[in-house]
């Protein structure tokens, strides 16, 4: 059932062209000091080293080996071909987050994070919560979006907002630098997407 959930959360995920990757460059990581956020302004360097689940920190792109003290991941597929494994992320609690990574084929010293997607509320980006924050809050934060889509799901409908530089590439790999924040049909966030690919 778990797995289930899973595949329908990244199948989502994925139609929504945020799920992606490729020509990756780890050396892009830098130091997550936090700078004060403009209320109105977007920057994908503050955002993508802003981002919180279960009050744990993460950065993207980010070294597995270099997760927070208290978390483990295991790569639980291999279906995504080319180096891409999906991985659970967990703490002693649980899993805490599942998300796709590149890895040189399970080299865990190499395998690294360059997507994060965030669908609950107990996570956040510079305080935009998943099931809580309102197309409203997010205007606010972030300003008008640099472009707009929209997804007929087999259930619901959502509407995306995204915000940095997007580029198009084939169904499971998009480069670029951008975070996609999907709205449910009252306006609600329903899931928020960090990518970084250079």
């Amino acid at each position: 059932m778990k797995r289930k959930i899973l595949s329908l959360f990244l199948c989502s995920v994925m139609l929504m062209g945020s799920v992606c990757g490729c020509e990756r460059k780890t050396d892009e990581q830098s130091s997550s000091s936090k700078v004060v956020h403009v209320d109105g302004t977007f920057d994908i360097e503050e955002v993508r080293k802003n981002i919180n689940i279960k009050g744990y920190e993460f950065i993207v792109p980010q070294k597995l080996s270099e997760l927070d003290n208290g978390l483990t991941y295991e790569f639980v597929d291999e279906e995504f071909g080319d180096g891409f494994y999906e991985v659970e992320i967990s703490d002693k609690s649980g899993v805490i987050l599942c998300s796709i990574a590149e890895n040189a084929h399970k080299k865990s010293n190499k395998a690294f994070l360059f997507n994060i997607a965030l669908k609950d509320s107990n996570s956040n980006v510079i305080g935009i919560t998943p099931l809580v924050s309102t197309k409203e809050d997010v205007l606010k934060k972030f300003g008008e979006p640099d472009e707009i889509k929209e997804a007929d799901l087999i259930d619901k409908k959502l509407v995306a907002y995204i915000y940095g530089n997007r580029e198009e590439a084939n169904y499971y790999q998009t480069k670029g630098q951008f975070m996609n924040i999907a709205f449910n049909d009252e306006d609600i966030v329903e899931s928020i997407v960090i990518n970084y690919v250079k």
